[in-house]
């Protein structure tokens, strides 16, 4: 049985990557920070039997070390995310590019060459308000505007140039079921015109396994991950559904962002055909996460939402975003 390392393994979508390797029959070494937060995310993995951790700092090579030995495959995911990108670039920049670069060094170190699968963004791209064509790797040159975007595409630069076998896979923006205020406050982060192409978090998952598991057949890559021509909306079309699974209206204008982001849609034809990874659409994550709504207020919370307070004080919530 295959043991994987998944470094950044109990983040939010870590943890879902993670439980797919184990229902595809794989063993995982998490390799993340002993947080309260992230020992609780593990003890949602099952079989835990096969579920391995490694508390480590991704900054520190001499912890990394241990967590490579016996593995088959490596899926490097540890980062710094956005918002605290801009808020620490320093951070950003010593654990997204200086800490890709312990564990690139590391795994050259090896015996035997493991199949490295990074998880890069669509930040790497930047913003492209004007362009009407979906973006690709191939056709669209990375201009990164942020912080997040200008690491991430140096820690690529550093996994292209080391001569380890690799495959990068861009992940656009994915939205989650476990759901916070805080969540929802960043979804005003981007303009409501922008185009966006949802994407599945277990789709996310999902290709990232099928890397691992038909990497000769895609090592040397850059693919985005995204949900397809089928899931492109409007940003602004994609946070008025999620709202209105509560009854709330969308916010007026003045709330959304007017700086351009980095979303956008995206050529995923190639992506599609090596990992075969969309199979939910948006409507399937709204249903996934009315589901995780009521399992954490309460069978009646939506309709209670939907039937009384919105009516009266929708308008009012939401202006508290």
């Amino acid at each position: 049985m295959e043991r994987v390392l998944i470094t950044g393994g109990a983040g939010r979508l870590g943890v879902i990557v993670c439980q797919a390797f184990l229902d595809g029959g794989y063993r995982v070494r998490v390799f993340d920070l002993d947080t309260p937060q992230n020992r609780r995310n593990l003890k949602k993995l099952q079989p835990a039997e096969r579920v391995e951790v490694c508390w480590g700092d991704i900054t520190q090579p001499h912890l990394i070390r241990p967590a490579l030995s016996g593995v088959d495959a490596v899926v490097h995911m540890a980062a710094v995310l956005p918002p605290l990108t801009d808020k620490c670039p320093e951070l950003a920049h010593r654990v997204n590019v200086g800490g890709t670069k312990n564990l690139v060094d590391l795994v050259k170190e090896t015996l035997q060459p493991l199949p490295f699968v990074f998880t890069s963004s669509v930040a790497v791209f930047g913003c492209h308000p004007d362009m009407r064509e979906p973006l690709s790797p191939e056709r669209t040159p990375p201009q990164p505007v942020d912080t997040y975007g200008r690491t991430k595409l140096e820690a690529e630069d550093i996994i292209r140039g080391s001569g380890i076998g690799f495959v990068v896979l861009r992940l656009t923006a994915t939205m989650y079921l476990d759901f916070t205020i805080s969540d929802i406050r960043r979804m005003f982060s981007a303009p409501p015109e922008t185009p966006v192409e949802f994407c599945h978090p277990k789709d996310a998952a999902t290709a990232i396994v099928n890397a691992v598991k038909n990497f000769d057949n895609v090592k040397g890559e850059t693919l985005v991950i995204s949900g397809g021509p089928d899931q492109r909306m409007s940003y602004g079309e994609m946070v008025g559904a999620i709202l209105g699974l509560m009854g709330l209206p969308l916010p007026p204008r003045e709330k959304f962002s007017r700086e351009p982001f980095y979303l956008h849609w995206y050529d995923t034809a190639k992506a599609q055909a090596l990992l075969f990874f969309q199979q939910h659409s948006f409507s399937d994550y709204l249903r996934d996460l009315a589901g995780s709504i009521s399992r954490k207020y309460g069978p009646g919370f939506l309709g209670f939402m939907r039937r009384f307070v919105s009516p009266v004080l929708g308008k009012a919530i939401v202006q508290f975003f």
